[in-house]
């Protein structure tokens, strides 16, 4: 059974990983400013708070593996129950798994020129797949480990980027020509002929930036979003949580309350590397894209190529380790689902030991071609429409909940009930709108693959057999 220390741990371990190594450097150049930068990270910090809250009083009255699945599924009917569930299971996991291997896959390369990011990833999700597909066991111990090392590392780099003496990067003059040919509007662009290096971070921090209910803000949230999930991962194996009527509440929103702190803390050190105006770089083909490495360049300047390489092997390690949480809980989705007929009754068949090994092979089976096919910032925005539109199901659920079962027993009461769920809704609803208006693309995609599901679904021809634990 899993215990309250390795709950948090897993929620930890789920939330901090690639995106607060990635996602800042994604959006900060579109944001412009330093409070553009840090109001979007402080919504989608209350976003995940509000929906915590939600999911600790769901997974504490329905402690069940993938609880938040199972009670859509009695609140609006198998079709949205299918929909959540599909969501979960094929975008907040499999796309957010890909997206997390790609880019543990680019940081390896960075430290290792000679290897290629994509069959570094594709390797370490053979591996991953491998140890969750024997036992439950050896994962969580392995998680268990994983999650301290995680927590150490974050908080040194943290520590030492905010008490550190730390001269700004100025951008090159390669950059910023480059910005001139092609980004004439840009702050980058518009620097002065000859400014100081003094002159030109003025510039750049002093630089108009979009207001705060802008379209911008929107889709910026959106994609942070995928920084913060996993804040639910706990109630995916509430089932196997020894007393989870006070532990899952605990993990779940203990854990978003410490990463957002955390996060927050670690964007400061990024402020004092740079200005967000600054967050672009140049690929090899000597075009600007946006700075996804700003971890590995933040860990350069601050610590030197040696100490620089020995932070980016570090973060390394946690890449392996939300991955590994990933694939561990992805499978109980998968079994919760074919246990409530929605999928296939053997694909939530149980080894001995009690890990869900078809489920997560085919897990594994269905990231890896992601892995090859995507490019990182679509699949940012794709992911964080479709899981901000699971999670509106989830809060609608609840409410329902409520209403339909008003006495039965809940542990855990969400405090200033419905605040938090009506809250998390009307954001939600904000960030697909406003996504929308930004860049049509990922939510007419969204739209497309929910689509897509519903067509699916006739085809998913389910056992009416629930297997036991024995398998």
């Amino acid at each position: 059974m899993i215990g309250l220390g390795s709950a948090t741990g897993i929620c930890v371990a789920s939330m901090i990983g690639m995106g607060i190594f990635t996602v800042t450097g994604v959006v900060g150049a579109d944001l412009g400013s330093t409070t553009n930068l840090m109001l979007v990270w402080v919504i989608a910090g209350v976003v995940a708070l509000a929906g915590a809250l939600t999911i600790g009083e769901l997974g504490a009255m329905r402690p069940e593996a993938s609880a938040q699945y199972v009670v859509v599924h009695g609140s609006l009917g198998p079709t949205f129950g299918y929909l959540n569930g599909m969501v979960t299971l094929f975008i907040g996991y499999i796309a957010a798994i890909a997206a997390i291997a790609i880019v543990a896959g680019e940081y390896i390369e960075n430290l290792a020129p000679w290897t290629e990011a994509r069959i570094t990833a594709t390797v370490l999700l053979l591996g991953l797949g491998f140890i969750h597909a024997i036992t439950v066991i050896g994962g969580k111990r392995f998680n268990d480990g994983l999650v301290i090392l995680k927590v150490l590392v974050i908080v040194g780099f943290m520590v030492a980027g905010l008490a550190m003496t730390v001269e700004p990067i100025i951008p090159d003059a390669a950059l910023i020509e480059a910005a001139r040919a092609t980004l004439p509007d840009s702050p980058l662009a518009t620097i002065p002929v000859g400014a100081s290096g003094s002159e030109i971070l003025d510039h750049l921090r002093e630089a108009p930036s979009p207001p705060v209910f802008s379209a911008a803000i929107g889709l910026a949230v959106i994609t942070i979003s995928f920084a913060y999930l996993g804040w639910s991962t706990a109630a995916e194996v509430a089932g196997e949580i020894r007393n989870p009527g006070r532990s899952l509440p605990l993990a779940i929103i203990g854990s978003v309350l410490v990463v957002g702190v955390l996060y927050l803390l670690m964007n400061l050190v990024y402020l004092r590397v740079m200005p967000p105006a600054a967050m672009l770089e140049l690929d090899s083909d000597g075009e600007i894209v946006p700075m996804a490495n700003i971890g590995a360049v933040a860990a350069r300047h601050l610590f030197g190529e040696v100490g620089g390489r020995l932070v980016i092997a570090m973060i390394v390690v946690l890449f392996v380790s939300t991955l590994s949480v990933s694939v561990m809980t992805s499978g109980r989705v998968v079994a919760a689902m074919s246990w409530k007929k929605q999928l296939p009754a053997s694909w939530g068949t149980l080894n001995r030991r009690g890990a869900p090994t078809l489920a997560i092979v085919l897990m594994i089976a269905g990231t890896i071609p992601l892995v090859w096919a995507s490019g990182l910032k679509a699949l940012l925005e794709y992911v964080g429409v479709l899981t901000t539109f699971a999670v509106c199901l989830t809060m609608v659920s609840v409410m329902i909940q409520r209403v339909r079962a008003p006495d039965l027993p809940r542990p855990f009461r969400i405090p200033l009930y419905p605040i938090p769920p009506l809250l998390s809704i009307g954001i939600g609803v904000w960030l697909i709108v406003t996504a929308a208006i930004e860049d049509f693309v990922p939510v007419l995609a969204s739209i497309a693959t929910l689509g897509a599901m519903l067509a699916m679904r006739p085809l998913l021809k389910p056992g009416s057999i629930t297997p036991s634990s024995n398998g």
